[in-house]
């Protein structure tokens, strides 16, 4: 008979031992929909406190997209203070985009989340992902040709951040328990939740998988099990996989800069791993959401070594002086044909500039960030030969200006301005261990 991996029973005990395996810290946040799976994790939170002493806050966003929405956490904080449970309800105030609204939704409810954990001073964020969801993730990401890295899919723990802010662990302590599990652990509390209508809409992706896979499980084809058993499996594959890129890296001589850039002595297009490489570089200095086709990426890799130039999500990539550069591409800050230049952004608090640098205003008011620009010219003159990448590199560089005056460019060590810190993520963004939401 083939191994049929199985779902683990949901008690207690049996959470308190995920909690402890995770080194769960004693001041947690909780996030709460009021659906099935946040209730159970409410319940369960609720009886980890009692028997340790933990400190638990739970946290309800209020997206304001239904008209029921309101009314749901309403009942999310009922049921958490019924647990014994601190509550607090978050809500997504302002003008909603036209298109898009889900992954919108999606990160302002993480940065409303965190931000409220952080300022609790809650040292992790519990999420109630189940294995169920995680074998449809991986079904999903599978569907549209996924590698290693997507099918590894949701991990126990990861880092997360409010845009600028600092990170925070994000623990999954419930991927191992299913939603039969979760059904029948709230039935024996006599538990109500809140069922979303969007659960019965086939209109949505995630619905239509879910159905699939039941029938596939009736047949005992595919079974959420072996799919998140699969997703296991295919993490430790992933890591495997980074640590040979990293090596190809430096075999090639690659480095990183603290304006943000990177160079290779030469591009190893024909190495194993190179064309995964070459995505994580593109990611790493362009500062988009998501990382490029690892094909195109080793494409524009492959033209530019051989002494052109490519651009790719944002990136510019070319030979210059015997090395291979990655770089911002500098027309899609200062502008082209049907693409305004980056506005200027208010300097009044931490700012996540582009996706690659953390501007922190230390004392100075009044101050905008936007790229150098024609500025730039300056800086190479002040900096006597000490700014070593392509010129046109430094044009895509933040630039603190007051009342439209540029003042100083904080990421270059030999001009910087004392009332502004900053934090190139260039490294951070290769590494891929924080999630950003912007």
């Amino acid at each position: 008979m083939p191994h049929r991996p199985l779902a683990d029973a949901l008690t207690d005990d049996a959470f308190a031992a995920r909690l402890d395996r995770l080194a769960a810290p004693r001041r947690l946040a909780v996030a709460v929909s009021g659906g099935r799976d946040s209730m159970a994790l409410v319940r369960l939170c609720a009886s980890h406190a009692r028997k340790t002493g933990a400190d638990i806050l739970t946290l309800t966003v209020d997206h304001g997209l239904r008209a029921e929405a309101s009314g749901e956490a309403a009942k999310a904080k009922e049921w958490c203070r019924r647990a014994g449970l601190r509550h607090r309800t978050l809500r997504w105030d302002g003008a909603k985009p036209a298109s898009g609204v889900q992954v919108a939704a999606r990160g302002a409810r993480y940065r409303l989340l965190i931000d409220a954990a952080q300022a609790e001073g809650a040292e992790a964020l519990l999420t109630a992902h189940t294995m169920d969801d995680q074998a449809e993730t991986v079904f999903m990401r599978l569907a549209r040709g996924a590698g290693a890295r997507g099918l590894a899919a949701m991990r126990e723990e990861s880092r997360v951040a409010a845009g600028a802010g600092a990170p925070l662990r994000l623990l999954r302590p419930m991927l191992s328990f299913s939603r039969k599990a979760v059904t029948e652990y709230l039935a024996g509390l006599e538990q109500a939740f809140v069922d979303d209508p969007s659960n019965e809409d086939d209109a949505f992706e995630r619905v239509r998988v879910r159905s699939l896979l039941a029938a596939l499980a009736e047949q005992d084809l595919l079974t959420a099990p072996a799919l998140s058993d699969a997703a296991r499996r295919l993490a430790d594959a992933d890591a495997r996989l980074r640590s040979q890129e990293d090596a190809l890296f430096g075999a090639a001589g690659g480095c990183f800069y603290g304006w943000g850039g990177a160079s290779l002595d030469a591009w190893p297009a024909s190495a194993p791993g190179a064309a995964a490489l070459a995505s994580r570089l593109v990611y790493a200095v362009g500062g988009a959401a998501h990382r490029p086709d690892e094909g195109a990426a080793a494409d524009a890799m492959a033209q530019a070594a051989s002494g052109g130039a490519a651009t790719l999500a944002g990136v510019l990539i070319k030979s210059w002086r015997g090395r291979c550069w990655l770089f911002r591409e500098p027309a899609a800050l200062l502008g082209r044909a049907g693409v305004a230049p980056a506005a200027p952004e208010r300097l009044d608090r931490p700012l996540l500039w582009d996706g690659r640098f953390i501007l922190d205003p230390c004392a100075a008011a009044g101050l905008d960030a936007g790229p150098l620009g024609a500025g730039a010219q300056g800086f190479l003159d002040a900096g006597a030969g000490l700014f070593q990448g392509p010129p046109e590199a430094l044009t895509t560089l933040p630039g603190v200006y007051r009342n439209g005056v540029l003042i100083d460019a904080p990421s270059l060590p030999f001009k910087r301005l004392t009332a502004v810190r900053a934090v190139c993520l260039t490294r951070e963004r290769y590494d891929g261990g924080i999630v950003r939401f912007s």
